[in-house]
């Protein structure tokens, strides 16, 4: 079973190299991408020939579609290294396995075809999530775009792309090369697919979903992106786990858990790692 690691990080370079050192595989399995705003040297300076360092950096802003064209750099950057993989894990700079990478290889190598992303027609869910895709967002700015997008509604609603359901579900995702490669092929062939995510709210939620849902890869959707993730309250931004969720961790059927921060709690790491290598 062999596996492309995508990472998507921005800060915390030393957590980022415990999740390398966890992943433990040659760099030509591990591709990474820094966000542009970050100064890469001390990144550089820590992972130096543990992992691939993607050159096409996009600046990324939280919700736009920045985050796609990181995501799809990554993908494309791990196709062009000639690498034949049988799985596309992606992750972000603040992840780390809460069981052993071995344990997990093993687990797609046993369910071999399984696609494993969080999937669901958004036609079920609440209607603001509706607001992702009815407005056009245009700018980086939050606070701008919701502005603008409230108005623009008034006189026009943005229908779903070809007034087919979109799919929605967290951002990480362990996909088989098989469905990443018709990924790339679809969006080769359907550039219209790419400007219409470009002004939609959080495209990373439902750009991959979307395309998957109405693929021949459906069936095989486990609706399970294999993390263990909690939000605090209603913000968008997921729990640090700490020495104290330990049991959490341990108990959970998830093979990664986000987020992780060793200013925080680095005992919570150093637990992890131990009981991956026994």
């Amino acid at each position: 079973m062999k596996v492309a690691y995508l990472i998507l990080a921005h800060a915390r370079p030393a957590m980022l190299k415990e999740l390398v050192a966890a992943i433990n595989k040659p760099q030509e399995m591990i591709f990474v991408h820094i966000d542009q705003k970050a100064e890469m040297r001390p990144f550089e300076e820590l992972l130096s020939g543990q992992c691939t360092f993607i050159k096409q950096r996009e600046r990324i802003s939280w919700g736009t579609f920045s985050i796609v064209r990181a995501t799809l750099n990554l993908i494309q950057a791990a196709l062009s290294g000639g690498g034949q993989f049988d799985y596309y894990c992606l992750l972000s700079g603040c992840d780390y396995p809460v069981k052993s990478i071995p344990a997990f290889e093993a687990c797609l190598a046993a369910h071999s075809g399984n696609e494993y992303i969080r999937c669901r027609d958004m036609a079920g869910l609440p209607p603001k999530f509706k607001k992702r895709y009815t407005g056009l967002f245009l700018f980086e700015n939050k606070k701008l775009n919701f502005g603008i997008t409230k108005i623009q509604r008034l006189f026009y609603k943005r229908k779903p792309y070809q007034n087919k359901p979109l799919f929605y579900g967290s951002q990480w995702w362990t996909l088989t090369g098989e469905c990443i490669k018709y990924i790339m092929g679809f969006i080769a062939t359907h550039p219209d697919y790419l400007r219409y995510f470009k002004y939609t709210h959080i495209p990373d939620e439902m750009f991959f979903q979307t395309i998957i849902a109405h693929s021949p890869f459906s069936d095989k959707v486990q609706n399970d992106n294999l993390r263990c993730i909690e939000f605090e309250g209603k913000t968008p931004h997921p729990k640090v786990w700490r020495m104290a969720d330990k049991e959490t961790l341990i108990q959970s059927p998830a093979y990664f858990a986000r987020k992780f921060d060793l200013s925080i709690d680095s005992g919570i790491v150093e637990f992890l790692k131990r009981r991956n290598n026994e």
